[in-house]
């Protein structure tokens, strides 16, 4: 009798084991649901700026993709104003970002998008917002000649310490199938009466080039 209830206790254990382990086999295979954005939508994303102040910032197209629209819609629910800016639009929305670059209290928007060819090239969309709700875009610098040699895109754009950057291979090999790891260009950007500037870092650079 002791026996029959020793193992029915084991059974009964290993039944509820086995069960545990296809609950949690479950649990781990669930995947959280991506939101699908409707056609002829490509990319949103909402910045809050400051409680009562959102910019909700939309690409859109049919057809190509290397080809589209943008529109900035600036939702100011303090003051009851809502205003919006639209342009076309170069490759596909990688991200977007606000500060305050030249630390006037008024922010910018910064919009990336990427070319859809070979090689991604940089496009960037930039618009200052003043506190009534006015506009005005900041036109982004093209490369120097020198900086476009050895160009091929593939850019990288982040925000550090407040403080705007761009970096981006250097390939001084024409050939795209060479071997030899490229050297990285490595540029600050100033906002300065709405004219945005940039230099060089070649600290970076020669930095970059001595590594074996």
């Amino acid at each position: 009798m002791n026996s029959f209830k020793f193992i029915s206790v084991l059974c009964l254990t290993g039944l509820l084991f086995s069960c545990g382990s296809e609950e949690e086999k479950q649990a781990v295979s669930v995947k959280p649901e991506v939101k699908k954005i409707p056609e002829p939508f490509r990319f949103h994303k909402a910045i809050e700026v400051k409680p009562g102040l959102t910019l909700d910032i939309v690409s859109w197209g049919r057809g190509s993709d290397s080809i589209g629209g943008y529109l900035i819609l600036r939702s100011d629910s303090t003051r009851l104003s809502y205003r919006s800016v639209s342009g076309e639009l170069k490759g596909k929305v990688a991200d977007a970002w606000n500060m305050d670059l030249d630390t006037d209290g008024n922010p910018e928007l910064y919009i990336q998008s990427v070319g859809q060819e070979k090689d991604s090239y940089l496009n960037m969309y930039i618009y200052e917002f003043g506190n009534g709700g006015s506009s005005q875009q900041i036109r982004f610098p093209d490369l120097s000649s020198s900086l476009k040699e050895g160009y091929r895109g593939e850019d990288s754009m982040y925000v550090k310490d407040g403080r705007l950057f761009r970096e981006f291979p250097f390939h001084a090999d024409q050939d795209s199938s060479s071997k030899v790891k490229p050297a990285i260009r490595k540029l600050e950007y100033t906002l300065k009466n709405n004219s945005l500037q940039f230099k060089e870092i070649k600290e970076e650079v020669e930095a970059e080039a001595k590594k074996p």
